[in-house]
C-alpha cells in the first residue's frame, strides 16, 4: 500500500539497474542482472552462492565498475552524489573494535556529510532507541556480537540515506533484537525510505518484503511480489540418504527428477526430488523404505518462498 501511494505521487525510483554486466576470470560475475527498487518498498535480494548478488551490491555502491550496463540512482547516473544517499550495511564487519559506539556512529554520519553536533546527536538518539543508551562511550570490541551488529546498522542509517541497502542485516542477532532492529526499519520505511534486502533467509524474506528479486547464474530470473514466488513451486520433496545410487533408481522409475545440493550434510547428498504431480510424497516415501534406504531426511518442498525459489534457480541452470 505504502509503495502504490509513493509512485502514484510520482516519486522518483531510488534504484534502477539496467543488463548489468562484470566478468571476471574464471568466468563468475554478471551476464544480465536488471530489476528496480520501488519507493518506499522492501525488496528481497535473493540468490544462491556465486549468484551474483555480491557484484551486484559492489556496482551499485561504487566499489565495482560495471562492464556494461546501467546503475541509475534517484532517476540519475549512478555518481559521488547519488551514492550519498545510500546507507549500506556490508556483510562483513569492519568496525574498529576500540572505537566508541557513539563515535563510530557519528564518524559515519559526518561522513554522509552531517554536522558533528548533529551527528552525536543522532548517534545518542538511536542508540537510546534500540536499548543501547547506558552503552554510548562503551568500545565497540566490548560490546556482545549482537549489540555490535546493531551498532554498524546504526551506522549506515544515521545519515538517513534514501535507500538503505542491506546485506545479511539480521545475522547474529538474537530474536529479541531482531524484533528491535525491524521495528527500526518500518520506522525508516513509513518516512518513505526504500530498502534493498539481500539474504539467505528466506523466512525473514517472506516476512519483511514487498517483492523479490532472484538472481542466478549472473542473471535477473525473476522480479515480483513474493507470492508470486511461491506460486512456482513444484511437486516433491527434499531428501537426504545413505544410498545415491539407489535414490536416484526409485526416482527415475516413478518418473520424477533428482538434484542435487551443492555440499553434504555429514557423508549424505541432500536432494531436490521432483516428483510429477499424480505421485504422491507416500509413494516415494513407501518405495525408499522398501529398498531399506536409511532416510536422514524427508521434507515436502512448500508453496513458499524456498520451494518457488530452488524452482526459478534450477530452470535457470537448465537453460
Amino acid at each position: 500500500m505504502v509503495v502504490a501511494v509513493l509512485e502514484a505521487l510520482g516519486m522518483v525510483t531510488p534504484l534502477r539497474i539496467s543488463h548489468l554486466a562484470k566478468r571476471y576470470p574464471g568466468g563468475r560475475g554478471l551476464i544480465d542482472v536488471s530489476f528496480s527498487v520501488p519507493p518506499g518498498s522492501v525488496t528481497g535480494f535473493i540468490g544462491a552462492n556465486g549468484a551474483g548478488k555480491s557484484t551486484t551490491l559492489k556496482c551499485i555502491i561504487g566499489l565495482t565498475e560495471p562492464d556494461t550496463g546501467l546503475v541509475e540512482l534517484f532517476g540519475a547516473r549512478a555518481g559521488f552524489a547519488e551514492r550519498r544517499r545510500l546507507g549500506f550495511l556490508p556483510e562483513e564487519r569492519g568496525l574498529a573494535p576500540r572505537e566508541r559506539a557513539r563515535d563510530v556512529i557519528a564518524f559515519h554520519a559526518r561522513l554522509k556529510g552531517l554536522e558533528k553536533r548533529t551527528a552525536y546527536a543522532r548517534a545518542d538518539r538511536l542508540l537510546e532507541r534500540i536499548g543501547l543508551g547506558s552503552r554510548l562511550r562503551a568500545r565497540v570490541g566490548d560490546l556482545s556480537k549482537g549489540n555490535a551488529q546493531r551498532v554498524q546498522i546504526l551506522c549506515a542509517i544515521a545519515h538517513q540515506p534514501d535507500l538503505l541497502i542491506l546485506d545479511e542485516p539480521f545475522s547474529g542477532l538474537d530474536p529479541m533484537a531482531q524484533a528491535e532492529v525491524q521495528s527500526l526499519f518500518s520506522e525508516y520505511r513509513s518516512s518513505g525510505g526504500a530498502i534493498l534486502f539481500s539474504t539467505h533467509a528466506m523466512s525473514a524474506a517472506e516476512r519483511l518484503c514487498d517483492q523479490v528479486v532472484i538472481v542466478s547464474e549472473g542473471r535477473t530470473v525473476f522480479q515480483g511480489a513474493v507470492a508470486e514466488v511461491a506460486a512456482h513451486a513444484p511437486h516433491g520433496v527434499y531428501v537426504t540418504c545413505d544410498n545415491d545410487a539407489a535414490l536416484l533408481e526409485i526416482v527415475a522409475a516413478l518418473d520424477g527428477e533428482a538434484q542435487a545440493f551443492p555440499g553434504k550434510m555429514g557423508e549424505a547428498l541432500r536432494w531436490r526430488v521432483l516428483l510429477p504431480q499424480h505421485v504422491p510424497y507416500p509413494a516415494l516415501m513407501r518405495a525408499l523404505a522398501d529398498r531399506q534406504l536409511g532416510v536422514h531426511g524427508f521434507d515436502p518442498i512448500q508453496s513458499d518462498l524456498e520451494g518457488g525459489f530452488w524452482s526459478l534457480a534450477a530452470n535457470r541452470k537448465a537453460a
